[in-house]
């Protein structure tokens, strides 16, 4: 197992806990999906597998070493973030922006470039990050990520991608592309890690989910066709859910499985 929650609770302020006696794994060579209603705790628990917030009791270990006890310099090289919103400078030019992924690493303008190309960026690489949409944005977000991880240095099973809702903002295109290309990261070695809404694209693309309750609990755990089923996401989110299975597939080969919808369904009187 690469990254490990053992048991992790979490308070923002005492007596109130946002996550409770969370347990587990994000393996090598997965992608995982962290899904649950709003305020759940699922961003917190990135947060906590990033090692920037300390459990309050339990544990986030990383290859057996407490996360957030890896020193800074050495946790770049390990773990890429994506995070819901940049917080950047808006002047910075996108490829400053990218290049930034590189701050704790050896510089590699390859590594640079390549990410640029990989989001399809390179033609927008001069222009201020500000000045791009939010869809855009993110994807130069991911593309810092792919620079900071990219060097044969550090093998990708010892890599780990976190990311928060990384496609929201995205046009369908441009999430489809993200999604395959984090599930091609996977492929290679590496955990992924991310927090979405879309459980359709969470059951296309993931390996594994983590479902979270309304109360910071783990309602379910393990592959996705155990976790994301419509027994347990009623449960959690209190509507009834549809499974559709799309005859045929989506045809993407290993970039994507078969193709599955899962539809949330309104009462009957609500009906439009």
């Amino acid at each position: 197992m690469s990254l490990v929650a053992s048991e992790v609770s979490f308070a923002y302020v005492a007596g109130r806990e946002v996550l409770r006696a969370v347990a587990a794994s994000f393996p090598s060579g997965s992608m995982t999906v962290v899904v649950g209603p709003n305020g759940a705790g699922k961003s917190t628990l990135l947060r906590l597998l990033l090692g920037v917030l300390r459990p309050a009791s339990g544990s986030v270990t990383l290859r057996g070493e407490p996360v957030h006890t890896i020193a800074a310099r050495r946790r770049a090289g390990v773990i890429g973030y994506v995070p819901q919103k940049a917080d950047l400078a808006e002047a910075f030019s996108v490829e400053q922006v990218v290049r930034l992924g590189r701050h704790a690493r050896p510089a590699d303008d390859g590594a640079v470039g390549r990410a640029l190309e990989r989001m399809e960026l390179a033609d927008r690489a001069d222009e201020p990050f500000g000045t791009l949409s939010a869809g855009q944005q993110q994807r130069a977000t991911m593309a810092r990520v792919l620079a900071q991880l990219d060097g044969g240095d550090i093998a990708p099973e010892a890599q780990t991608i976190l990311a928060d809702e990384p496609c929201a903002a995205m046009d369908p295109r441009h999430a489809i592309q993200a999604m395959g290309l984090l599930r091609e990261q996977a492929r290679r070695g590496r955990a992924v890690v991310m927090v979405l809404h879309d459980l359709t694209m969470a059951a296309r693309f993931a390996d594994r989910a983590v479902v979270l309750d309304g109360a910071g609990r783990v309602a379910a755990a393990g592959e996705t066709d155990r976790t994301l089923t419509t027994d347990v996401l009623r449960g959690v989110f209190e509507v009834p859910f549809r499974r559709v299975v799309i005859e045929g597939g989506t045809g993407t080969g290993d970039l994507r499985k078969a193709g599955v919808a899962l539809i949330p369904e309104l009462p009957a009187d609500d009906r439009i």
